[in-house]
């Protein structure tokens, strides 16, 4: 079978033909004008993926958060005791349980009554300002150093 391959090639002088070819006179020029177009053209890519990849957290967050405003849990307080362990008031319904969790680790501490937690009030529908938590905290500071 291969012998009649290569008969085949050797009749229909395709050989020559390839052997007659010149691959050597074709070289590909590089120029500056090309780099800086490729660069810009890659910038551009970079920041389009950005932009796609800002508006889609953007969008997963807004869908998390509307998942979670019905939902019967909300946490409540955390406290860290340790570098990667912490304790936390969880409410469940209308019960408040502490747990502590670890880093592959959580268990159950105790369950507390409505009156021995302190809630916070934030007001939902009002988004809280960085600058406005900012100077606050300055003014702290300048409180506690005096």
């Amino acid at each position: 079978m291969l012998y009649k391959n290569l008969a085949i090639l050797l009749e229909a002088n395709i050989v020559d033909q390839l052997n007659s070819k010149n691959y050597d006179n074709e070289v590909v020029s590089l120029t500056t004008s090309n780099s800086i177009w490729e660069f810009f053209g890659l910038v551009i890519l970079l920041a389009i993926i950005l932009i796609a990849t800002y508006y889609t957290t953007k969008f997963i967050g807004k869908a998390k958060a509307g998942q979670l405003k019905g939902s019967n849990f909300e946490l409540i307080d955390t406290y860290p005791i340790a570098p990667g362990r912490m304790l936390q008031i969880v409410k469940i319904a209308d019960k408040f349980i502490v747990i502590a969790v670890g880093k592959d680790t959580v268990q159950y501490i105790t369950e507390l009554d409505a009156t021995q937690v302190t809630l916070k009030e934030v007001q939902s529908g009002e988004r809280q300002n960085f600058r406005k938590i900012l100077e606050t905290m300055k003014e702290k500071m300048k409180m506690e150093s005096k």
